[in-house]
């Protein structure tokens, strides 16, 4: 931890200062030590990261646990084409034109927060690349073990920082952050709502908070993907891993087909709409997510189908929930993408 990020944090709890005691330090970095919050509680810094994590909810557990496992699978994801596939539908949903005017976005500001940071894929994607200046400072909390990933990938590089942190419980200052990025993390929570709100406070008058959240899909959809996560929830994440490979397989035989039907019309009972339909994504959004990218390896694929169905906590929301929570925050919406998946918002704290 670089003791520049010391004076930004505070008790998860209280929002009271913390002091640093007995630290181990190398340079500017705290390797070890502890933060006092000067009424009896004390927060350990191990492997030059400070951990703030402090839930007993049984979800949040199994859900933190299942993204420290497939974060940890490293060859599961981050490959080129990966890369690639996942910088275009950033940048379509977050409304930039480029990934140089992406970058360029973060460069102009002074402190992000990535709330629920994982691995750190998401933020590398302007992070780690030759545009990324280094004038801002960027801190990656997440509430697993996958944050010591992200400091093994992302920590060389200029004004990176790391927590260990729960997205309810966002161990920051009241506007701290003149943004928030939080990539389709604010869902794997026990609520929504309560991850959106706590983010927000941490987040500057006039600050900009950038995130993206699950949509309801259609009423098959839901019963298929609900029915899937109940059967893999007794096994081990390892085991939950290897029951979708032949789920991953469909998906690729079905998109290897080439095939399309086209509907006449709307089928409002299904939520499925007229025309033209390639015949492994009308299955994938409208009766159960078995997701196939040719650009990515298996295991990538894998990966995507373990993220959607592993985590025990991964609400869907409506436009109207989304948009009401933001107002309650006291968020100005300026740029509001509605995808098939979820919805990306960009708004301002008023």
């Amino acid at each position: 931890m670089k003791s520049s990020l010391i004076g930004r944090l505070a008790d998860p709890v209280l929002h009271t200062s913390l002091a640093l005691e007995n630290p181990e330090m190398d340079g500017d970095d705290v390797i070890s030590g502890k933060l006092d919050n000067q009424q009896g509680t004390q927060y350990v810094i191990k492997n030059g990261i400070p951990r703030f994590v402090l839930t007993e909810d049984a979800g949040q557990i199994q859900t933190s646990d299942a993204f420290g496992f497939k974060w940890k699978k490293r060859d599961t994801y981050g490959s080129p084409g990966a890369r690639q596939v996942t910088t275009k539908w950033y940048l379509e949903k977050y409304g930039f034109n480029s990934q140089e005017e992406w970058t360029g976005f973060f460069n102009t500001r002074a402190a992000i927060l990535d709330v629920g940071c994982g691995s750190g894929f998401s933020a590398s994607l302007w992070l780690d690349t030759p545009q990324w200046s280094g004038s801002a400072m960027w801190v990656g909390a997440d509430i697993s073990e996958a944050v010591d990933v992200a400091l093994d990938h992302l920590g060389h590089l200029p004004n990176t920082h790391f927590a260990q942190a729960d997205a309810l419980a966002l161990p920051f200052h009241d506007g701290s952050f003149d943004t928030v990025f939080s990539e389709g993390v604010l869902h794997h929570t026990p609520s929504t709502r309560q991850a959106l709100l706590s983010s927000s406070r941490v987040l500057a008058k006039g600050g900009q908070f950038h995130f993206y959240v699950y949509r309801l899909k259609g009423p098959v959809r839901e019963f298929t993907d609900d029915y899937i996560r109940r059967q893999i929830a007794p096994l081990s994440d390892e085991d939950a891993w290897d029951a979708l490979r032949p789920l991953t397989r469909m998906a690729q035989s079905l998109a290897e087909l080439k095939t399309t039907v086209t509907l006449q019309e709307e089928i409002p009972l299904l939520k499925i709409p007229a025309g033209e339909h390639d015949i492994q994504r009308l299955l994938y959004w409208y009766f159960g997510k078995m997701y196939w990218n040719e650009a990515l390896s298996f295991e990538e694929n894998v990966h995507v189908n373990f993220d959607w169905y592993r985590p025990r906590y991964a609400h869907r929301q409506t436009a109207e929930e989304v948009r009401a929570w933001c107002d309650e925050a006291n968020l100005s919406i300026h740029w509001f993408h509605e995808g098939e998946a979820g919805y990306t918002v960009r708004a301002t704290k008023n």
